[in-house]
């Protein structure tokens, strides 16, 4: 694959994990059924229509909307039907309540795409979208892959958590190294502030999770590996040249939640099939 065919897959690394790792945490915690592959073949299909959608609204530069156009839209069509057909076809074999909730995804997604297409997927209410777009993909997967309703709602939570927490660590730093005045100072304190009270939270919610529920809590927990990364980002204060090694950290701090959600998912089905079962409740 050439360099200009690579052109015509979204460039931004995080946005790739952002939509990989909450249907990696279905696949392997829940019991994938067809319905829950294509739905997530679909959504793999529409997150890379994204990029050659946008050379074709001249999002990435006049010169490439004009050079490109042509393969821009042979890739168009081809992810759109990617998207279409396996996301019909998954919708078709899926129950009703996840036929239901594909909704969320989808208008979080149509939303993103009208911010994008005017070059606003960048700015903080863009990135923060994106990240409740992709994490909502768990919802329809989680479900069909028979989660439960708690566990799926707190998968998407967890990576949701996840992805804002890693996002707001990458803005502060780059915020902090453009400080210019007294107020852009009190500015970046004020949210250095903040992101460490949330980090803190994130961590205490996770140690209660880590308590004794086997539900939403303990799912959730699995997001302290990324706000403890977090945390200490906002208290070191790295300069932007630490920013590689800040992505690194973040990679592997999601992928310790990846093991830890899995793990958990598991562990809450294995507790399911065995309890009814027996003369007690097991909790």
């Amino acid at each position: 694959m050439g360099a200009a065919q690579r052109k015509m897959v979204p460039r931004e690394h995080g946005a790739y994990a952002e939509l990989l790792f909450p249907i990696v945490s279905v696949l392997l915690g829940g019991a994938p059924t067809a319905s829950t592959w294509l739905l997530a073949i679909g959504a793999v299909g529409a997150f890379l229509a994204n990029e050659p959608l946008l050379v074709l609204f001249g999002q990435r530069g006049t010169r490439m909307q004009r050079e490109e156009s042509d393969r821009a839209k042979r890739a168009l069509l081809a992810f759109s039907l990617l998207a279409l057909g396996a996301g019909i076809a998954g919708l078709v074999l899926a129950p009703t309540q996840v036929q239901y909730t594909i909704v969320v995804p989808l208008l979080l997604g149509s939303t993103l795409v009208m911010l994008a297409i005017q070059g606003l997927e960048r700015s903080m209410f863009g990135e923060g979208l994106a990240a409740a777009t992709l994490s909502s993909i768990a919802i329809p997967l989680g479900l069909s892959a028979g989660l439960g309703r708690t566990a799926t709602m707190s998968v998407a939570l967890l990576w949701l958590t996840t992805s804002l927490l890693g996002t707001a660590a990458v803005r502060l730093t780059v915020a902090r190294s453009k400080v210019k005045t007294d107020e852009d100072l009190r500015r970046v304190a004020f949210k250095r502030g903040i992101l460490i009270l949330v980090s803190s939270l994130a961590i205490i919610v996770g140690v209660v999770g880590l308590s004794g529920s086997r539900d939403g809590p303990s799912i959730l927990a699995a997001a302290m590996p990324v706000a403890l990364v977090v945390l200490a980002v906002a208290a070191l204060r790295p300069t932007t040249r630490r920013l590689r090694l800040m992505g690194w950290s973040l990679v592997a701090a999601n992928l310790c939640s990846l093991i830890a959600v899995v793990t958990t998912l598991k562990i809450i089905q294995d507790f399911n099939a065995v309890e009814p079962a027996l003369p007690f409740p097991m909790f």
